[in-house]
């Protein structure tokens, strides 16, 4: 029974109302459940009438009951959320009770809060079961009196409540470790937004209803709700203007920048700000109270949040200084390369891309400067761009386009890159040249395709340029031959696998004496013999013409040394541009000439008249050099576009070869109006000596001795033929 002392401290705590009608009352919180374990049923009708209508810690009470300890075990269960159990130490057994405890226990009941009772103490003494059982307390049935009763219960409920606050806690803290690891591997603001709003809402135990609201530095625009789950999910994309609920418009319009939960209205809103202006609002709803632990944890959870959104800024931030040219601010190469990535990854029908130079770019950039010709790509970039197509800046002057295959159209192309552009008052107008390579025919890899498309354009530019052509199979035949014989030519300048020096003989037009030789490199590759005119550009795109040269001079080096000495016949030696521009190139080379025996009287050095009057004072500084250690230097293609008489008379040049052009239309009707006769006519002025090539007719050669020429080279004088051959085949016939 209730004594008149029960007042205080409790009576703030505790309410009495009728046992059975908790869920009648409106707004009430879950109830605490107790179980009852006895085997006298006017045990249970006095618990039940002593805690009827009693609330602890502001929450009802609901009993449940068990006659045996039979009874109990069957229940166990629906007792994982039990606050306290009084449980009867005698029932079936006199150590009934006892056992029921140790199988509470090892269920996993680790909470729930243990009261014996019993009305036999002797058979089981208070010292001895409080060390040897898991219990909380032990009384006898006749001292539980009604307030007893309430303060036993009370302090039960409150030591279970603890624990669940610390088991909460603790389980809270396992989820925030685990949730941040997730929100921090999210790259992209949706991915993130999405992972705050479902793991604040397991954290606290909630429905995900809820939405994200994110607004960028200075850009009104980019306001939108860019997350949204749950009843919010038909938000997503749309700014606050457009959201009908009028109460998260209000949220989302005066949301404190706290970095805490605020609760309001039945919405739990956090906001986050960055360091350079950009927010994030999240709106949940929150449809019941929120304990204060869950609210603990949730602003701890915050601080995650805080920094992932942050970090999450930096990375976007790296992003934009990874994807984005620096200078126009358009996607560069990393960036087209990881939308080739996204098309492999799933295709979405036939596609092509399209790699397009803008040819005159660096005189655009000469004449201009940085800044316009910043401006003028820009305005390509944003024509080339649509609703169709990918575009990115690959390199200067260069866009790639990435779209489908019907939708990049040759026509329209061409039109954007070269039509005439008024720029700051300018007008440009340049060519362009373009490749269009079909992805189907490409290996799946950005890599790869790039690679191809560099390919394209590069042999676009040597045979069309100034158009936009689509790289067919013949064309990438082409492009592999080229990487092949790359390649190979790499793989045999080192060892001379494959190579060989041919002479063609210069011959004394009226007497048909030799007079000297031409070295000519051949490459036999397999069974197939190279054309110079295909390898040797090859060769000086990619830097391997110094070994080449050095080879030549080798070889001719140990013919002229088993040669008898009273037969020499001097040979003369191609030097290309790419030697000629290298520094050091002349002093590099007498040292090779030297290091293989040979001398001015045993070879000379030709170069081309573009080398020696177009390409600038290097190169004749060079020849010169040459000039002064004794060698004969002899110009080769003389008249075919560069010359110049007064840079001619500052070289030291010692032969002018006429080229095949002028020879092959030769007549001896004709020979005074021909070009070889004016040639001719110079080197009689210049005093120095004439050689004509490409003689192969025999009224080829007496129209050149009608005009005076007394050597010739060509295949009516002799084929080029292997170095150890040549004095079998000329010399000594």
């Amino acid at each position: 029974m209730m004594s008149d002392s029960f007042s205080d401290p409790w009576n703030d705590r505790i309410s009495i109302v009728e046992d059975g009608d908790t869920a009648n009352v409106e707004g009430e919180r879950q109830p605490w459940r107790i179980l009852v374990v006895d085997d006298e049923p006017d045990v249970h009708q006095a618990t039940l009438f002593a805690l009827r209508d009693v609330k602890v810690l502001g929450r009802p009470l609901e009993l449940l009951h068990a006659e045996s300890a039979e009874d109990a075990i069957k229940m166990i269960d629906d007792l994982h959320d039990v606050a306290a159990a009084f449980i009867d130490v005698v029932m079936e057994m006199p150590d009934s009770g006892l056992e029921l405890v140790q199988l509470f226990r090892r269920a996993g009941l680790s909470k729930m809060r243990i009261i014996l009772r019993t009305g036999h103490p002797g058979y089981a003494p208070e010292q001895s079961v409080i060390n040897e059982y898991e219990i909380d307390d032990y009384r006898t049935k006749g001292e539980l009196t009604r307030a007893r009763l309430l303060t036993v219960l009370t302090a039960a409920i409150r030591s279970y409540d603890q624990l669940c606050t610390i088991d909460q806690s603790r389980a809270g803290l396992e989820l925030i470790v685990e949730s941040s690891s997730q929100l921090f591997q999210r790259t992209n603001l949706e991915l993130f937004s999405c992972g705050v709003l479902t793991q604040i809402a397991s954290l606290l135990g909630i429905a995900a209803h809820g939405l994200v609201y994110a607004y960028p530095t200075g850009n009104d625009k980019e306001r939108h709700v860019v997350s949204a789950t749950g009843r919010f999910a038909s938000l997503i994309g749309k700014p606050r203007e457009e959201i009908a609920n009028p109460d998260i418009r209000e949220i989302i319009e005066t949301a404190p920048i706290l970095g805490s939960p605020v609760i309001r209205d039945g919405y739990m809103t956090l906001h986050f700000t960055t360091g350079d202006g950009r927010g994030l609002i999240v709106v949940l709803e929150a449809g019941r109270d929120i304990t204060e632990p869950n609210l603990a944890l949730l602003k701890l959870f915050s601080t995650n949040i805080a920094i992932g959104f942050e970090n999450l800024t930096l990375v976007e931030r790296l992003d934009g200084l990874a994807y984005l040219d620096s200078f126009l601010n358009v996607p560069n190469l990393n960036a087209f390369e990881q939308k080739l990535r996204n098309h492999f990854s799933s295709p979405k029908g036939a596609a092509s891309v399209a790699i397009a130079n803008i040819d005159s770019y660096q005189s655009i950039v000469a004449t201009y400067g940085f800044t316009l010709s910043h401006q003028y790509l820009v305005d390509i970039y944003e024509e080339l761009k649509n609703s169709k197509t990918y575009v990115a800046r690959i390199g200067d002057g260069i866009f790639a386009v990435l779209g489908r295959s019907g939708d990049i159209d040759e026509s329209a192309l061409l039109e954007a890159l070269t039509r005439p552009r008024l720029i700051e008052g300018v007008e440009i107008t340049t060519s362009a040249t373009s490749a269009i390579l079909d992805l189907a025919d490409i290996e799946p890899d950005p890599s790869a395709v790039l690679k191809i498309a560099r390919a394209a354009l590069q042999h676009v530019r040597q045979t069309a340029r100034g158009k936009v052509l689509r790289y067919d199979r013949r064309m990438r035949a082409e492009t592999d031959r080229r990487d092949w014989l790359q390649a190979e030519l790499r793989r045999v300048a080192g060892n001379g696998e494959g190579l060989s020096v041919h002479l063609q003989p210069k011959v004394a037009l009226l007497t048909g004496e030799v007079k000297g030789a031409e070295a000519l490199l051949r490459w036999t590759l397999g069974d197939e013999a190279i054309s110079p005119a295909e390898f040797i550009p090859i060769a000086e795109s990619i830097g391997l013409v110094a070994p080449l040269t050095d080879f030549v001079i080798q070889e001719v080096g140990k013919w002229v040394k088993d040669r008898q000495p009273d037969s020499p016949v001097p040979v003369a030696v191609n030097l290309s541009m790419a030697d000629l521009n290298r520094p050091e190139f002349s002093s590099r080379l007498l040292r090779e000439v030297t290091a293989a025996g040979l001398g001015p009287d045993a070879v000379e050095f030709e170069v081309t008249e573009g080398i020696a009057m177009h390409k600038g004072a290097w190169a004749q500084t060079q020849i010169r050099a040459l000039a002064d250690e004794g060698f004969r230097i002899s110009l080769d293609d003389f008249g075919t576009g560069y010359s110049s008489l007064r840079q001619f008379d500052s070289l030291p040049i010692d032969m002018i070869k006429i080229d095949r052009s002028f020879v092959s239309a030769l007549k001896t009707s004709t020979a005074r109006e021909s070009l070889a006769s004016v040639v001719l006519g110079m080197t009689q002025v210049l005093d120095v000596d004439c050689v004509a090539e490409g003689i192969e007719t025999e009224e080829q050669k007496q129209a050149l001795i009608f005009l005076g020429c007394k050597t010739g080279q060509g295949y009516l004088l002799g084929y080029p033929t292997p170095i150890e051959d040549f004095d079998a085949a000329f010399v000594g016939s």
